[in-house]
């Protein structure tokens, strides 16, 4: 199998984000209620890397993932859902993560900085709660960390993904090592996984972008794709806008 400069484009890029993907990191949503919000928060997570999504499900559920708000970071992440915070709880113990929830009670440790993160446990989950009460009670008693980011206006708190992204890059900026942590199992099956899904429908091609498995292409110096390979970033029934009128 020849592994030059001549495999696929696709694969290379995979391979690219593969090695920054963490699994020390694990994105907690606890019983979200507004889909957007959600979707948002998936697309923030995959672009900083975040491999593992866990979700305590609300009541109403995840109705309908829009392709155009996740941008398809969707695809490419683990995502897990828990019935309630005891069976979420349960499952972070098992996996050893230090737990840190967000708070806005006098108690919470202000982060103002990446110093106020350090040191970074060896795994993490970072739980944010929903929009409307935030995190339970019963999972702020069991964090290990309870944690405020100061805002300077009238707002009470920041939107969900904004909070999140505020978090993740406060996290990742406190421990760069945090970036490519993956044990190599889940490197494997994720390798498999999006090969497979890169594939497509097309036998032929999933087939052949499969013998690379064992020996997988050299990644792309970027993660971002080529002039050539780039989508539009606009609805093309927008384009007009950009036209010299």
């Amino acid at each position: 199998m020849d592994h030059s400069e001549d495999s696929p484009e696709r694969l290379r890029r995979a391979e690219a984000v593969l090695a920054r993907r963490t699994g020390r990191v694990v994105l907690v949503l606890e019983q979200p209620w507004n889909d957007k919000n959600v979707q948002a928060v998936l697309r923030t997570a995959e672009s900083f890397g975040v491999q593992n999504i866990w979700t305590v499900r609300h009541p109403q559920g995840l109705r309908r993932v829009k392709r155009a708000v996740t941008g398809g970071g969707h695809d490419w992440l683990s995502l897990r859902s828990f019935e309630d915070t005891d069976e979420l709880l349960a499952a972070l113990r098992e996996v050893g993560c230090a737990i840190w929830a967000t708070d806005l009670s006098p108690s919470a440790e202000p982060v103002v900085s990446a110093a106020d993160l350090q040191p970074v446990p060896e795994r993490v989950a970072l739980v944010v709660g929903r929009e409307v009460d935030g995190v339970s009670e019963a999972l702020l008693a069991a964090a290990d960390r309870r944690l405020y980011l100061p805002m300077q206006g009238f707002t009470e708190s920041f939107n969900l993904s904004v909070a999140s992204a505020l978090l993740l890059q406060r996290l990742f900026d406190a421990d760069p090592g945090l970036v490519g942590a993956l044990d190599d199992e889940e490197r494997r099956q994720l390798r498999a996984a999006w090969y497979a899904r890169l594939g497509g429908t097309d036998e032929r091609k999933r087939g052949r972008y499969l013998e690379y498995l064992d020996a997988p292409p050299a990644p792309l110096e970027d993660t971002r794709p080529s002039e050539e390979h780039r989508r539009p970033r606009f609805d093309k029934r927008a384009a007009w806008k950009r036209e010299d009128r």
